[in-house]
């Protein structure tokens, strides 16, 4: 399982104080996010409206495809939030729940998610000039589900590298 955020100490403090923003990445923190998805889940269960979630996991990797050790540094995980953002929509809920993990809500069924999908494992953007490989998963909410299960499935999920 990633390294998750909230459990940082209080000597590496990653969020503003408002709890809305990481306050290295500027995308959404996971509080807010789990706000977030608890009020679509709520919109979704009144107006049948659908919604998908993207899961993005980020490593550095060798010449021969294979994870390394090393830590990801700063530049780079800022460099591939901002990169993130320009990929998707305003509306969209970008969130950094783990030190390399983000979430996308994305207000879409997920057949139209797939080509957002495409487009952010396509983009070169994201790998932060070819030194992040960027895997990623897909799931689309299930009307009745609750938020822990959508999060559990999406962490079920394979990852694809595209």
């Amino acid at each position: 399982m990633e390294e998750r955020l909230t459990y940082r100490g209080l000597e590496n403090t990653l969020f503003s104080h408002d709890g809305i923003h990481d306050s290295q990445t500027h995308l959404a923190a996971p509080t807010y996010f789990y706000q977030q998805l608890k009020q679509e889940i709520a919109i979704s269960d009144r107006t049948g409206e659908m919604f998908s979630l993207i899961r993005i996991i980020f490593n550095r990797f060798n010449s021969n495809d294979e994870p390394l050790e090393t830590n990801i540094g700063a530049a780079d995980i800022l460099y591939f939030s901002e990169a993130l953002k320009d990929l998707t929509r305003k509306q969209d809920c970008v969130a950094r729940v783990g030190i390399n993990e983000c979430v996308i809500l994305v207000r879409a069924r997920k057949s139209n998610v797939e080509s957002l999908l495409s487009r952010l494992l396509g983009s070169p953007k994201l790998t932060v000039e070819n030194t992040l490989q960027v895997s990623a998963s897909t799931v689309e909410f299930t009307p009745g589900e609750k938020a822990l299960t959508i999060l559990n499935r999406l962490d079920a999920m394979s990852l694809s590298t595209h």
